[in-house]
């Protein structure tokens, strides 16, 4: 018969014991891998299942580290990191080569690549719980702030009119939400030639028109 002593022996033992620790050496290839299945097939594609089949790791060990698929999702986009030009600004020699370097940046494995996950982020975001506040949070108000301090700094240079810097916060807005609306919209992936339309006669015939009066 075990006394009381004993039975509280084992308890605290119990208690104390370690659990198994969490691997998380895998965490760079699974998050790489669903970052892959949203660009290649957003809606069908991002399974726990397909992510276990590339990666070559059980479904059980991916729930253990990613309770759900919204997790999963979530995390990866985390992943990804903020444009790298938030922190090294492009300085190429004008105002539409800054702009288009950003478009061009290698930045998530390119141009191309970088825009087919970005479509399949819109795809995805009203199917995964919390991911359109990660994808403004992380991608949206970063590319904001990047073409902001772009057009701030070609009007502190005299290369944009003074006058537009009452309309900067506007245009830094341009080039993202009409992305965000054509990635919505469009369901192939928009190419590098919009980016270069809307740079050239939305965001620069502003900067070189005149301001409208009322």
């Amino acid at each position: 018969m075990t006394t009381r002593a004993e039975q509280s022996g084992a308890e605290t033992e119990a208690k104390a014991r370690p659990g198994r620790p969490v691997d998380h050496s895998f965490d760079d290839a699974v998050l790489a891998t669903t970052l892959d299945l949203i660009a290649e097939n957003p809606l069908e594609g991002i399974t726990l299942d397909a992510v276990a089949a590339r990666t070559g790791r059980a479904k059980t060990t991916l729930y253990r580290r990613w309770a759900t698929k919204d997790a999963l999702v979530v995390a990866a986009l985390r992943s990804m990191g903020r444009p790298p030009e938030v922190e090294h600004l492009p300085r190429r020699g004008s105002l539409r080569a800054d702009m288009l370097a950003v478009v061009d940046s290698p930045w998530l494995g390119g141009t191309a690549r970088r825009l087919a996950l970005f479509a399949g982020l819109a795809r995805t975001a009203s199917h995964v719980t919390g991911l359109d506040a990660v994808v403004r949070s992380e991608i949206t108000e970063p590319y904001v702030e990047i073409y902001r301090r772009l057009l701030t700094r070609a009007i502190d240079e005299d290369e944009a009119p003074e006058e537009l810097r009452s309309r900067v916060d506007t245009l830094a807005a341009v080039i993202p939400a009409m992305s965000s609306l054509r990635f919505g919209l469009d369901h192939t992936t928009t190419g590098r030639d919009f980016f270069v339309t809307v740079v050239d006669d939305v965001v620069l015939a502003a900067v070189r028109g005149t301001r409208a009066t009322a």
